[in-house]
């Protein structure tokens, strides 16, 4: 693969000296759509935490965009699960935004009108701009990961790191934010997401990797989502394997590859 957005090559990642993760080697394509997925405790989060930098890990080979983290820090955006965050810090909807166009504006500066205007599209986007004045804390889980989507949309970043992103939402609010990562990969943007529902992932994703402490399957979503990679994924934790295999390889619509 010619100029992947991510280059890992025998990466091992845990928490407090335990493995979580061994052996990964994969290239993760840019201006796609790429998936995580596996079952829980698999790895998945420990995965993007690791090519951020963010738990420990050890890698022969570990590039974004072809570079170190640091050197590409600035092109990067990354969307937490809705769990980890502290939503009673008192912010508003459009502060939180705002937060986002921080890193851009240097650390003794002020946000100007160019900022301010920015985070409004970025609620915009998201379908939140009637919000901006609500407390983070007083809006519905769909409603914060739709703001903390618009945080990082105002980052204005190259490659987005989105960890379940689709997590407790409504059916509305997940629709309007694949819509919206796909006229982002559309428009030259990398999107790589951990995502738990397999029956979903063939018509959101192009790409994805089948992760178990392991690889266990990459490449494009049609091929990898195949019985047998499921079954070495999820082994007995998976009883409907072959129903899901059945609904991915029947689904009318697939995501396709996207050209910048």
């Amino acid at each position: 693969m010619s100029n992947p957005a991510v280059e890992i090559r025998d990466l091992m990642a845990g928490y407090s000296g335990k493995p979580v993760l061994w052996g990964i080697n994969t290239d993760i394509p840019a201006r796609q759509l790429t998936c995580i997925i596996g079952p829980n405790g698999a790895g998945k989060s420990t995965l993007l935490k690791a090519i951020l930098d963010l738990v420990d890990h050890q890698a022969r080979i570990l590039k974004i965009l072809g570079k170190t983290l640091e050197e590409v820090r600035h092109k990067i955006s990354y969307v937490p699960q809705r769990e980890s965050v502290d939503w009673d810090f008192p912010a508003t909807a459009y502060d939180v935004v705002l937060m986002g166009r921080y890193a851009k504006m240097g650390l003794f500066s002020r946000p100007d009108k160019a900022d301010k205007r920015l985070a409004m599209e970025a609620l915009e986007k998201v379908g939140m701009e009637n919000y901006a004045g609500r407390q983070i804390r007083q809006l519905s889980g769909g409603q914060q990961q739709r703001v903390f989507l618009a945080r990082s949309l105002a980052q204005q970043a190259e490659l987005y790191f989105l960890d379940e992103p689709f997590a407790g939402v409504d059916a509305a609010t997940e629709k309007t934010i694949l819509e919206l990562l796909q006229q982002m990969t559309k428009e030259g943007k990398t999107i790589i997401a951990v995502h738990h529902d397999l029956n979903s992932a063939g018509a959101y994703f192009n790409h994805a990797l089948l992760l178990n402490m392991r690889l266990i399957a990459q490449g494009a979503i049609e091929e990898v989502l195949s019985q047998e990679n499921l079954q070495a994924t999820y082994g007995a934790k998976l009883t409907v394997l072959s129903e899901v295999s059945d609904t991915v390889r029947k689904m009318p619509v697939k995501a396709k590859p996207f050209t910048s």
